[in-house]
């Protein structure tokens, strides 16, 4: 039995380093190309922390600010005539309402577990716990050890030949991530439905609820937006970017050079642990047909390629996949996703997971995903949302099931 009151005392003996995020409000903004040199000036002279990376003319960008510097922010953004709006207006009210103390769970009974955000410790215990429970369909691995020491776990579901990796939690603050991926584990193991006991049979899932683990501890013992590794970079600069730690096109367009941006792209590819352990993994299964990597925030199913806009090989019949599952990922509760390549929908990004096992190890149906929400809470997504998010991303990741299933992924 586990109990979030245990937790939360034992949190407070960290209080004294926990980041304080009072005051500090979101701003969604509305730039045109010209203007967005003015917020990158922005970004160093005011110290903006940016949840959704800067996107193209005609598109949003967000950014977190600190409450020093944001009527400056205000102030700048009214003088070149920046259309924006607040976007979260208080980040650690925000932040706090995804805790819920004083809850008690017994993991393999209670489904209201599945219901809330939860801590690296209790991860952990459930998925020791699932596994046992669902025996004779899954089990649990290590697939590597995170810098600071910690196993990275991951359950195989299923006894099929060929094998579809979910990743989750790579980014440590986007808890609706780990969660999803906790609820898509339950629903592939246990659902006595007549497609997910058909996919089970002939596909093995292997799921990673958190695959930084490091970082999201830190998220829950001192920074609530902490995004990157926790191995120390230089004296004042700590963390590597893991999504632009992959060999693909690394250091490239779409990723920082710059040892304290939350996208710096690291010492070298691969020089992270915890982008070791999943290029480890898929290597080593050798049948993997399908991989995702699953993040939030702002609803999107994306395939390669993120470091240039030039087509895949595979194009079309991924544009036709990913299609297929925001329209699935729509029936559930009309949640629209855009679908297209990770260049095409958000921006240029190099060294991603998704583009490196796309050209490296042969997985064709190679994506990404951005769960909810578009424009209300951001990486702050109360646990109210958890089960119909999950929901609704099962019914998009079931498509690519299918579609290994009936030879599209080679």
């Amino acid at each position: 039995m586990l109990t979030k009151t245990v937790i939360a005392l034992a949190l407070l003996g960290l209080a004294v380093a926990k980041v304080d995020y009072s005051g500090y409000r979101v701003f969604r903004a509305y730039p045109t190309l010209k203007q967005f040199e003015t917020i990158k000036t922005m970004q160093e002279k005011y110290d903006l922390d940016f949840w959704s990376d800067l996107r193209y003319e005609g598109d949003f960008v967000d950014f977190m600010v600190r409450p020093t510097f944001r009527s400056l922010v205000e102030e700048t953004m009214n003088f070149f005539k920046i259309k924006y709006e607040t976007f979260v207006e208080d980040v650690e009210i925000a932040a706090q309402a995804q805790f819920t103390p004083g809850q008690e769970w017994n993991i393999a009974t209670d489904d209201a577990f599945y219901d809330q955000y939860h801590t690296l410790d209790e991860i952990n215990q459930w998925i020791s716990v699932f596994a046992t429970t669902n025996s004779q369909v899954a089990s649990q691995l290590v697939i590597g050890t995170s810098y600071e020491g910690r196993s990275i776990r991951a359950l195989k579901i299923g006894n099929g030949g060929q094998s579809f990796v979910i990743n989750c939690g790579i980014h440590s603050r986007e808890w609706v991530s780990p969660a999803t991926c906790m609820l898509t584990a339950k629903w592939l193991a246990e659902s006595t439905d007549s497609e997910i006991v058909n996919l089970r049979n002939q596909l093995t899932f292997y799921i990673i609820p958190s695959a930084n683990p490091d970082g999201y501890l830190y998220t829950w013992s001192t920074d609530r937006m902490w995004r990157k590794t926790r191995k120390p970079i230089t004296n004042l600069c700590t963390g590597v970017d893991p999504n632009r730690n992959y060999d693909a096109n690394w250091s490239g367009e779409g990723a920082s050079n710059k040892a304290c941006s939350d996208s710096y792209y690291g010492p070298s590819a691969f020089s992270e642990a915890e982008t070791q352990a999943q290029r480890d993994l898929v290597q080593s299964l050798g049948n993997v047909k399908a991989y995702i990597d699953i993040h939030a925030y702002s609803q999107m199913w994306m395939y390669p390629y993120g470091y240039t806009y030039s087509a895949c090989a595979d194009a079309a019949s991924l544009d036709q996949i990913a299609k297929n599952s925001v329209a699935a990922i729509r029936s559930v509760h009309g949640k629209v996703y855009q679908a297209g390549s990770i260049s095409g929908v958000i921006y240029v990004a190099s060294g991603s997971s998704a583009d490196y096992f796309y050209d490296h190890q042969n997985v064709k149906c190679s994506f990404a995903a951005e769960l909810r929400d578009t424009g209300l809470y951001g990486f702050t997504l109360p646990d109210r949302q958890i089960r119909p998010t999950a929901e609704e991303t099962v019914e998009g990741l079931k498509v690519i099931a299918n579609a290994i299933v009936d030879g599209q992924c080679g």
